[in-house]
């Protein structure tokens, strides 16, 4: 009362009237529940928790924005008798609610208390995160529910859904019943577990009816229970049990001998599956003899006509089709993306959901992935929600949908091995998705000759196929083990100490690691080098050709000996050399290719070419000069680069940028920064307007000019597709 009275002296001079007097006892409350807030702040700052919620809730009326934000802040935190996760969200609420409809004074006083609306989300922001924190803590189907219903937070929302559906999983396969699974099933119908719930339940359901749960009682229930209405589920499970391996034997012997299961189509589609994997001509037309009862006769020689057509992807006003070589629409413009046919399945995307068509554009698995890759040995690397697995071309899955990495190595159809990681743990499977063995490395590499490089502590070393140490990490570097010789010695080159050796499958030296650098065997010879001087060692790690050729980038670009004969240089000039270290071409030119089309490019000051017998065929004309393909050399001459034929005449005169050689009789010109198509004679087929040209195979060209693609025909000689634009 004394402040009141001590406020009302001071201003009763200047008010006038009963209007004055009124609305000094309107604003009077206002300044001293203003200071309250104020100190309910200064109380929160030195953690005086009691006094800072009696201040907060008294200027609660007046400034419910900044009491609320106060108050929310004190139930937030841990460190006092009123933490309260629930009531903290309560207040932080109330507090955005009455800013967002408080005046520009209030709004201006509240941010010099640091509360604006960014404050107000951050403090919501942790408070969601720590309500999440706490129902994460206490686990249970209840909070995970309160915590959805209570908090819109899309992600931990998210989380909290998946959290409470594994729980409620796990509850249910410890109750193990088929109402438990049912219920679950009612309750979270978009759960991620949901298909293995089903399952659960109707294996639940009818284990009572079939123990001991063998082919013999299921069909004894058919027998004895015909009109159950479990009918077709058990008949489901005869044929999983028939077709547990999802061989081409199985599919046959159960049509054989379940006639009237309703799944006999199912394998018939299996086994046509099967058969025909990779969707070629001969594979089908196979299949037809050697099942003649096959009941879609016209689906197959469907296909047969389909499988013998070339198809291209294409796109056509945002969307992704097919066209033949003609240029013909075979497959409409109905996909979001569209990769090319491998192994007779193409991968398509729909709304951002990826999957596999074959040539007939039928789904051969449905479009449910983020992300596919194209088949390689009928397997293919699937993405779902940051995690991969790995499925068969029938659509079987080989391994889950679990594992932060798998391996993609086109040759795991020969070492019948794929590595995946999952948390840490490299895990190693055959073909069949069956564990062979796993541990924790720090990297691994592909199988190969039987063994896979692993990392540990930083070192390299080697497993078997049973995941068996039988090369100890102890190397700075290696590579994967590979064929060196026609005689299958199996070698990987190693490093140690910053030197390169070369070890073999037993871990036996065949080089020690003394040497700068080894190149990759060429004709059973491998390059070794020392100090910039290199010579040839064998399979063995015998020295075959002395270290005393000098070693340079120019000497590096070839990998060692072709057709016989290896770059060398002494004494800054190059020859060639045999593989018994006889010198063929002295080292007497500037530099020196290998021959080809029995013809050699040299230089002397300029390029030219020599014959076997050391004689000048090509007078040195030219700036650089490439080997003969196609009875065609490339050419450089005043910077731009042509072609002459074997007489040494310009066939395609230098007036390009750049050339390839001659390919399937045709090479790609650039001009400038466009690109177009040379045949023999120095024609342009494809005039240089193209951004980019790919020889995709088949006799067609991709041709890419602005953004927009088109298709030429090589056999036709003529462009026989294009989008809109081109």
């Amino acid at each position: 009362m004394s402040i009141q009275k001590n406020i009302f002296n001071y201003f009763a001079p200047s008010l006038k009237g009963r209007v004055g007097v009124g609305l000094l006892f309107f604003l009077l409350p206002l300044f001293l529940f203003a200071g309250s807030l104020e100190k309910g702040f200064e109380a929160l700052k030195v953690y005086d928790y009691f006094h800072a919620k009696e201040l907060f809730e008294k200027s609660f009326k007046s400034h419910p924005s900044g009491a609320s934000y106060g108050l929310s802040t004190i139930f937030y935190r841990s460190d006092n008798p009123f933490s309260n996760v629930d009531s903290a969200y309560k207040f932080i609420l109330l507090s955005e609610k009455y800013f967002k409809t408080s005046d520009a004074k209030e709004k201006e006083s509240l941010l010099k208390l640091s509360i604006n609306l960014p404050a107000i989300a951050d403090l919501k922001e942790k408070t969601i995160q720590k309500a999440f924190e706490k129902i994460k803590t206490e686990s249970t189907i209840e909070g995970y529910n309160l915590f959805i219903k209570k908090f819109p937070h899309p992600i931990l929302k998210n989380e909290a859904v998946k959290m409470r559906n594994k729980l409620a999983f796990e509850n249910a396969k410890k109750s193990s019943t088929a109402q438990a699974y049912k219920d679950f099933i009612i309750t979270y119908p978009d759960a991620e577990e949901i298909k293995d719930v089903q399952w659960l339940y109707e294996f639940t359901l009818f284990n009572a009816m079939t123990k001991p749960n063998n082919i013999e009682t299921y069909e004894s229930f058919i027998k004895n229970f015909p009109q159950s209405p479990y009918r077709f589920q058990t008949e489901d499970s005869i044929f999983a049990f028939s077709t547990r391996n999802e061989t081409v034997e199985e599919y046959q012997n159960f049509i054989k001998k379940y006639s009237g299961n309703h799944n006999v189509k199912k394998a018939w589609d299996r086994l046509y599956s099967l058969s025909t994997i990779d969707f070629t001509p001969n594979v089908i037309s196979k299949f037809l003899s050697d099942f003649p009862d096959f009941p879609e006769k016209p689906k197959a020689k469907s296909d047969l006509e389909r499988a013998q057509i070339n198809l291209f992807p294409v796109q056509q006003d945002g969307k992704w089709g097919f066209i033949d070589s003609f240029g013909n629409s075979i497959i409409s413009f109905t996909y979001d993306w569209a990769d090319n046919f491998l192994e007779g399945a193409a991968v398509v995307i729909v709304n951002e959901k990826a999957g596999y068509i074959n040539k007939a554009n039928n789904i051969i698995i449905p479009l449910s992935y983020d992300e596919a890759n194209s088949f390689h040995n009928s397997l293919a690397v699937v993405k779902k929600n940051v995690k991969f697995g790995l499925i068969h071309k029938t659509g079987r899955q080989i391994l889950p949908i679990e594992f932060d990495d798998i391996s993609e190595n086109e040759n795991s159809a020969e070492e019948k091995i794929i590595h995946a990681l999952k948390e840490g743990i490299y895990k190693f499977y055959d073909l069949q998705g069956k564990l062979l063995a796993e541990g924790k490395f720090e990297k691994v590499g592909d199988f190969s000759s039987g063994r896979a490089y692993i990392v540990q502590n930083g070192k390299y070393g080697f497993i078997n196929r049973k995941g068996e140490i039988v090369i100890p990490a102890s190397y700075d570097w290696a590579e994967r083990f590979s064929r060196r010789d026609p005689f299958g010695a199996q070698m990987a080159r190693v490093k140690q100490n910053e030197k390169f050796g070369m070890i073999d499958t037993a871990g036996k030296i065949i080089l020690p690691c003394e040497y700068d650098r080894i190149d990759n065997f060429s004709e059973e010879l491998v390059r070794v080098v020392k100090e910039k001087i290199f010579g040839f060692a064998d399979m063995k790690g015998n020295l075959i050709i002395p270290i005393k050729y000098n070693y340079s980038a120019e000497i590096s670009e070839t990998n060692g000996f072709r057709n016989g004969l290896a770059k060398v240089e002494q004494k800054k000039k190059r020859g060639l050399i045999d593989k018994t270290g006889k010198i063929i071409i002295p080292c007497e030119y500037d530099d020196i290719r290998n021959f080809s089309e029995e013809l050699c490019a040299v230089k002397k000051a300029k390029w030219g070419f020599i014959n076997r017998n050391k004689k000048q065929k090509i007078k040195f004309q030219f700036d650089y000069a490439w080997d003969f393909s196609e009875g065609l050399a490339r050419v450089k001459i005043k910077g731009k680069t042509g072609f002459i034929n074997q007489q040494g005449k310009q066939v395609v005169s230098a007036v390009y940028d750049e050339v390839t050689d001659f390919k399937n009789k045709i090479s790609i010109a650039t001009s400038g920064e466009k690109k177009g198509v040379l045949d023999l004679s120095g024609k342009l087929i494809i005039p240089c307007e193209m951004d980019e040209i790919e020889i995709i195979g088949n006799g067609m060209l991709k041709l890419e000019k602005n953004g927009k693609s088109a298709y030429f025909n090589l056999s036709l000689q003529k462009q026989v597709w294009s989008e809109n634009g081109f």
